[in-house]
């Protein structure tokens, strides 16, 4: 056999080989770790996306079923079908307090009506529902505060009635035609939901 061909790969061409190597498996590596990472952030954002849709699907039931049905707050009678404004109840923002129906008691046998008293309140950047199992509670009586969404840096509340908007409601008979809710979130920014309310009769 010649000399020429037992000569083998010299040490540079190994070096320049391996470097080679190298790059293409840390390119590699790192286009791996791109997909893994938008994989989980999209996983996430579809988490968060499920859970705010939740949020609003329990809002929708809670507003559509609105009742004017006035209740008393602290123990005093009050003749407000909706109890609404900023920094009560609590609140770091906006509250809501009504009337809700379809609560549902199978066949009776729970000791309430189907009525129930629920609200929203925003409390440590987390929004709250509130709710009581007796429309009208003896004085004292704390609700029932579940924690619905985290991450909301504001919660607003807006009334539709008569062709118009207004941030406030006082009627003690009427409910609105509609709800606006407006949430401001720390990874979507403001979002607003319109919710329609059925009923609008005074309910004993």
């Amino acid at each position: 056999m010649s000399p020429a061909r037992m000569r083998g790969f010299t040490l540079i061409e190994v070096l320049v080989a391996l470097l080679i190597f190298a790059s293409l498996s840390l390119g590699a590596y790192q286009l791996l770790t791109a997909v893994l990472h938008n994989d989980e952030m999209a996983r996430e954002k579809v988490a968060q996306l499920g859970e705010l849709q939740r949020v609003f699907g329990m809002m929708e039931r809670d507003f559509s079923q609105m009742i004017a049905r006035p209740t008393r707050v602290n123990g005093e009678a009050s003749s407000a079908v909706i109890q609404t404004g900023q920094f009560q109840m609590q609140s770091d923002d906006w509250s809501i307090l009504f009337v809700r129906g379809g609560w549902f008691n199978p066949g009776a046998q729970l000791p309430r009506s189907q009525l129930q008293k629920v609200g929203y309140r925003l409390r440590e950047e987390k929004l709250e529902r509130l709710s009581y199992v007796y429309l009208d509670p003896v004085v004292g009586t704390e609700p029932t505060a579940t924690v619905l969404l985290d991450g909301v840096k504001s919660f607003r509340l807006r009334f539709f009635h008569n062709g118009q908007w207004a941030s406030a409601w006082n009627s003690t008979s009427q409910l609105p035609k509609a709800v606006e809710v407006e949430l401001e979130l720390t990874h979507y920014g403001k979002i607003r939901r319109l919710f329609l309310i059925a009923s609008e009769s005074t309910t004993s």
